[in-house]
């Protein structure tokens, strides 16, 4: 066990002192700005559907079938070896519907919706690792550094979305189905919010200037109604009054058997916890170096060179 733990620390120190030559050569500052786009699947997580028994915590509480296809385009500035800020936007497609769970109460309630998230972010990456350039094709016997190839980065920030959630394909926001108000209801939710991504990148570097990688990202919001529920339901008659026949509709889907189950005041979401999405996708990094290139002059100056056949001048 000691040998291996001694193996462990000396490659470690290996990288370090190699990741300091290559901060002090300065190396990184040819691969400041990188382009990232990425494809994948995205997710939720908040009242409606989750995965099978009772509710669980976090992401055990997933619902795999929901999964659908999200896309991303983020600007990364390197500022420094390890830090870099990014620009970053996303598009998803997040969806729940409590007729996939086991869970009895769940199923009863009945609801579902889906809504497109449009997101954009401002991020501060973390170079955990850094992938640093070496001899090509590092050969054994041949001197000089070798490379690393491998780029892990966490990273952290905050992003502004907007959501629009539907069920059928009729839009939630304005059908007000927990009294959103009107006189003892909830209070008016906007189709928008603010998210805090958190996340880590895993890159391996084939060429300096091109990567392929992963990306796990996953979202905290500020609010509790991407997916329309959130506390209580509201007098149904009431908002087929106010409202319309399909407010009510929405508001309570289930099948009546039991009343009191979804009279006025019983639970229909849970406000102590806010709703969250993420992300798994893979992600392809360009780097395109110093944005202003600089011409580099030979030293002396221009050289002028005579025609075949004459002699030259000293």
């Amino acid at each position: 066990m000691k040998k291996y733990t001694f193996i462990f620390i000396a490659v470690l120190l290996s990288q370090f002192v190699d990741a300091q030559h290559f901060d002090k050569q300065q190396y990184w500052k040819k691969y400041r700005h990188e382009l990232i786009g990425g494809i994948g699947l995205s997710n939720y997580l908040g009242e409606l559907g989750g995965g099978s028994g009772e509710g669980k915590p976090w992401l055990l509480d997933m619902e795999f079938s929901q999964f659908r296809v999200c896309y991303g385009l983020s600007y990364r500035f390197n500022i420094a070896y390890r830090s870099a800020l990014r620009v970053s936007g996303f598009y998803g497609n997040v969806r729940g519907s409590d007729a996939l769970s086991d869970d009895v109460t769940r199923k009863y309630r009945n609801l579902s919706f889906q809504s497109k998230i449009y997101e954009g972010g401002f991020l501060y990456d973390f170079y955990i690792l850094r992938a640093k350039p070496g001899h090509l094709y590092n050969i054994k016997g041949i001197q000089g550094m070798r490379s690393f190839p491998i780029d892990v980065i966490a990273y952290g920030g905050a992003a502004f979305f907007y959501f629009n959630s539907t069920a059928d394909g009729n839009a939630l926001l304005p059908l007000r189905t927990e009294g959103q108000g009107l006189e003892g209801g909830s209070a008016p939710y906007a189709p928008f919010s603010i998210s805090f991504p958190a996340g880590i990148q895993v890159n391996y570097t084939y060429k300096m200037w091109l990567k392929f990688g992963l990306d796990f990202s996953y979202r905290y919001t500020l609010t509790d109604y991407i997916d329309d529920a959130s506390t209580v339901y509201y007098d149904n008659a009431k908002l087929s009054q106010e409202l319309g026949a399909a407010s009510a509709q929405y508001a309570d889907r289930t099948d009546r058997s039991n009343p009191d189950w979804s009279s006025k005041g019983a639970p229909r979401g849970n406000p102590k916890n806010n709703d969250h999405y993420f992300s798994i996708s893979a992600i392809v990094s360009y780097n395109f170096g110093n944005l202003v290139s600089k011409k580099t002059k030979r030293p002396g100056g221009k050289h002028s060179f005579k025609k075949r056949g004459s002699r030259a001048k000293f």
